[in-house]
């Protein structure tokens, strides 16, 4: 029964303090600091169950090590699904390709620009998407209905004016 709260309590720990992180870096504070404190008061409870009677029982810091490495892992895999934020896609494509793909898009409701370049095989449209980080599946998945695409996905930090289109890109 030790064991598994070890197990268990520590995993989440380490799952949250993970998505704590990405939220640090992404420049979350207020759920950052609400992740802090829920992370610091379960390290504080399970280091203490760990510790107390180590020298007796040294399985504790077994099962306090395996969940460290299973909840860094639960929490890249939690924190993706949850795709919180903001995500830039960039699109190029021959233009009449770009044309019928920004078209589609500005027909869901997102916001979208484009811009004139050059690539190895001539001139090109670019596309640039924000969207949120949880429609990137989808946007992708109406990509893959276009051949010869060049796509690069960015999470974006902050965005500090502009708008967010509001329906999911959907044929």
């Amino acid at each position: 029964m030790t064991y598994a709260f070890i197990f268990f309590a520590k995993l989440l720990e380490v799952a949250i303090a993970t998505i704590r992180t990405v939220q640090t870096a992404r420049g979350n504070k207020t759920v950052a600091s609400m992740l802090a404190a829920v992370e610091i008061t379960i390290w504080l409870i399970v280091t203490s169950t760990v510790l107390l009677r180590i020298a007796e029982d040294p399985l504790r810091a077994v099962a306090y090590g395996l969940a460290f490495v299973v909840g860094i892992y639960m929490g890249i895999v939690l924190e993706d699904k949850l795709a919180l934020g903001l995500a830039q896609i960039e699109v190029i494509a021959e233009f009449e390709i770009a044309k019928q793909i920004a078209k589609q898009f500005r027909d869901h409701g997102y916001g979208v620009t484009t811009y004139d370049c050059e690539g190895l095989e001539g001139k090109k449209l670019a596309i640039v998407l924000k969207i949120r980080r949880k429609d990137v599946p989808c946007t992708i998945e109406v990509l893959q209905e276009y051949n010869d695409l060049f796509v690069t996905i960015t999470d974006i930090r902050k965005l500090s004016i502009g708008s967010i289109g509001r329906h999911m890109v959907k044929r």
